[in-house]
């Protein structure tokens, strides 16, 4: 099962796994700061998703749930919500499964630690040989190895 997985934020890291043993093909751009024009923002992303998905034809697309934090001022909110909502449209206009994995899941599938930091990420990714750039990198292959571990499961047992 191909896989595209995303991680989402104003540097958007993707990786595309053609199936769960294959090596991934990554990457990472950066969305412009349109300040508060969220709708000019989500186009590009929209743009940019849809060519992803064009590009390596998944057959799912999984993301990472975004992050709030106490101190999050409301403009952060509105702009890692409206980038994942923007990946499921995209999955939906491709009509592909999209599913959502949440960090501490990630994390934990990846590093063996729901709490790992960025570094920790990055680092057991490239023990998995796998050639990341960066920590959006690390955090979609992650995002990939918890979602072909939803599929190994029985459907019952599928979080969608």
């Amino acid at each position: 099962m191909r896989v595209l997985a995303f991680d989402a934020a104003t540097t958007v890291g993707w990786a595309s796994f053609a199936s769960a043993r294959a090596a991934p093909v990554l990457g990472t751009f950066t969305l412009q700061s349109y300040g508060s024009d969220y709708g000019k923002l989500n186009c590009k992303m929209l743009g940019a998703v849809r060519m992803l998905i064009g590009e390596h034809h998944p057959e799912l697309v999984a993301f990472e749930a975004p992050i709030f934090m106490p101190r999050d001022r409301w403009h952060t909110r509105r702009l890692l919500v409206g980038l994942v909502t923007i990946i499921e449209l995209a999955a939906a206009m491709a009509s592909l499964r999209c599913l959502e994995v949440t960090p501490r899941e990630a994390k934990q599938c990846l590093a063996g630690d729901p709490d790992a930091d960025k570094p920790a990420m990055v680092a057991a990714a490239k023990g998995m040989g796998w050639q990341v750039a960066d920590h959006h990198q690390a955090d979609a292959c992650a995002i990939a190895l918890v979602t072909f571990g939803v599929l190994a499961r029985p459907l019952e047992k599928i979080r969608a």
